[in-house]
């Protein structure tokens, strides 16, 4: 693969990481409230409606590689576009922020391993040192650098929600390398975010809850923020990063996302950066820099 095609890749991972990484400070106006079905359905819907439209206009052109691979496209779409951020809103909503974190953080780790066993994805000595480094670097950030958070973490029956999303995030990732070589990644996209968006639709008006409404101008921004950039754009460029590296590759990269929580709530929302900032994200770059190596 040409060097300039791996540093594209390397730089859309990056970006995709900080439109996530917004979400922490964007999440803070309120989009923790209400149904994780009907928040997930607004964080697709808007995007699935564009995509709907590109589908339609372009179907001659796609259509003899999508229906032979619809089983698989489903499965892919089960575990990105419903199952992880319904969970993931769920778990926002019934367990704390640090707990939920913490799960997520975990997630190169089960990628690295999931990459391992089902695409024979070697964890060189290297890799696994930076995956290890990252994954320390994220927790000093999640706890703020508090070793006594550390100590008192305990488990909750509610987190049986987050450890479900980080799987679904996992299984999403390492999933990737099953889209059709014909499929280009915008197609490709489409097809998951309509397919996971008819699905949400069925399950949030069978739930019976009410639509979330922004109820401030604020709050109104925020969800438009959640339609456009962790979703729809953050998902197109994890995509083709993803493909282009592969998973294993990929992982480390989501220790970015608090990397990036935490430098945007101190640019735009006035907290102070502190000493574990500085030290968990050395810690999250120097793990990069490290599986970078491992080319």
């Amino acid at each position: 693969m040409p060097r300039t095609t791996i540093l594209q890749a390397h730089a859309l991972l990056i970006l995709a990481c900080l439109a996530w990484g917004g979400s922490y400070a964007v999440g803070r106006f309120g989009l923790s409230d209400g149904s994780a079905l009907w928040l997930t359905l607004w964080r697709w819907g808007p995007g699935a409606a564009v995509f709907m439209v590109y589908l339609i206009w372009t179907w001659s052109d796609h259509r003899n590689v999508i229906l032979p691979a619809i089983p698989r496209l489903i499965f892919i779409s089960a575990l990105g576009v419903v199952i992880y951020p319904a969970t993931l809103f769920l778990a926002v909503a019934q367990t704390t922020a640090l707990n939920a974190s913490l799960y997520l953080a975990a997630t190169p780790i089960m990628i690295a391993l999931l990459s391992a066993l089902v695409w024979d994805d070697r964890i060189s000595g290297l890799r696994g040192l930076g995956i290890g480094l990252g994954l320390f670097g994220a927790c000093v950030l999640v706890f703020r650098g508090s070793f006594s958070a550390a100590l008192n973490f305990e488990f909750a029956t509610s987190d049986v929600w987050a450890i479900l999303s980080a799987l679904a995030w996992a299984g999403y990732c390492v999933s990737l390398p099953m889209k059709p070589k014909a499929l280009g990644e915008v197609p490709f996209l489409s097809v998951l975010v309509v397919l996971g968006t008819v699905v949400l639709l069925v399950l949030a008006i069978l739930s019976g809850e009410s639509i979330p409404l922004p109820d401030s101008a604020q709050t109104a921004w925020s969800m438009i923020y959640f339609a456009v950039f962790p979703s729809v754009l953050a998902f197109l460029l994890w995509n083709w990063g993803t493909t282009q590296v592969g998973p294993a590759t990929a992982a480390p990269y989501n220790n970015l996302v608090p990397f990036f929580g935490g430098g945007l709530a101190v640019l735009f929302l006035g907290e102070a950066i502190e000493s574990y900032h500085l030290v968990g994200g050395g810690l999250v770059i120097a793990g990069l820099v490290l599986n970078s190596l491992d080319q």
